[in-house]
């Protein structure tokens, strides 16, 4: 394409359509991009139609049953989260650069992601750098690979599938048992059998979810094991499954080491499998096309060798 007919393809583009197009791509839905954007879903589809004018190749493959990127989308689609992280990181760019470390870190963790050496290397960082700021979101799996993808995290903490284009370390490896609240039918109850689940109500992390994206050994299990079907409450943080697990909302998957004492009180009783119980690794996630400021750079050097931890079973 000539040059003339490049800068004028970027002049009348409407960039508003770009941000339209990655939104539909991470909801995987027309309807869902819409609430998120507070739109009316007639005017996504109208946005999207736009953009495919003008770029000149169709971006999605939308038929009954299917939502699929064409080769174009992919290609594009990859390229809005270049511009977007780009975007993002704009004012931070704009900021001088002097001799001390200053800046702000931002960390998108899943809930009770926990490794004392990590934890060591926070307070070192802090002490080294007292002008840095910070800030901790607590966020589904889903949303810090997002984060993360998009250049809006430093750093991700996060379990589920890591995507190829994300650098990840090691962070901590949980096990997971099958709990019921004291209310229970099955509570205080023996060498219990699988085959007596079935069918029971269920209380599931978001990212847990059967044939979802990010399906690990604890959606595994569940599936092998057939309970687990009928999913009665959802949370996306520990606190909030076992609070509803005590509450017997229904059974629920926890981690070992976090459930010590509401076992002693009472409260939580352990269910089958009582053998090779699922574990799930979770991983230190960074984005390695994002533009990092200098307290990101200093950051992201002071915990590159915060070794993996592996948390006890009982």
């Amino acid at each position: 394409m000539p040059i003339n007919r490049l800068e004028r393809f970027a002049h009348n583009l409407d960039w508003n359509l770009l941000r339209t197009f990655v939104v539909v791509v991470e909801e995987g839905s027309i309807t869902r991009a819409a609430n998120r954007l507070l739109l009316q879903q007639p005017a996504v589809s109208m946005a999207l139609k736009r953009l495919e004018q003008t770029v000149g190749h169709k971006l999605i493959d939308r038929r009954p049953g299917r939502f699929e990127l064409t080769d174009a989308g992919e290609r594009l689609h990859a390229l809005c989260r270049d511009i977007f992280t780009s975007v993002v990181r704009l004012p931070e760019a704009m900021e001088p650069s002097g001799e001390e470390v200053s800046g702000h870190i931002t960390i998108h963790t899943v809930s009770h992601a926990l490794n004392p050496e990590w934890d060591k290397a926070l307070a070192s960082f802090f002490r080294q750098h007292p002008r840095v700021t910070a800030g901790v979101r607590v966020e589904t799996t889903t949303d810090v690979i997002r984060s993360v993808e998009r250049g809006i995290a430093t750093l991700g903490i996060s379990d589920g599938i890591i995507p190829a284009a994300l650098d990840q370390m090691p962070f901590c490896i949980e096990t997971y048992a099958l709990y019921c609240g004291r209310g229970h039918r099955l509570f205080g109850v023996e060498s219990v059998r699988v085959e007596e689940l079935r069918g029971e109500p269920y209380v599931s992390f978001i990212s847990d979810v059967l044939g979802g994206p990010h399906m690990g050994p604890v959606t595994a299990v569940r599936a092998i094991g057939s309970f687990g079907q009928q999913v009665r409450a959802l949370a996306f943080n520990v606190e909030e499954v076992m609070r509803l697990v005590i509450a017997n909302a229904g059974i629920g998957m926890l981690p070992v080491h976090l459930t010590g004492p509401a076992r002693a009180a009472g409260d939580l009783w352990q269910l089958p499998p009582y053998g090779d119980l699922p574990q799930t690794e979770t991983f230190r996630i960074t984005n390695p096309g994002a533009t990092l400021n200098p307290a990101e750079r200093a950051f992201l050097a002071h915990v590159s060798d915060v070794p993996l931890w592996r948390h006890p079973t009982a």
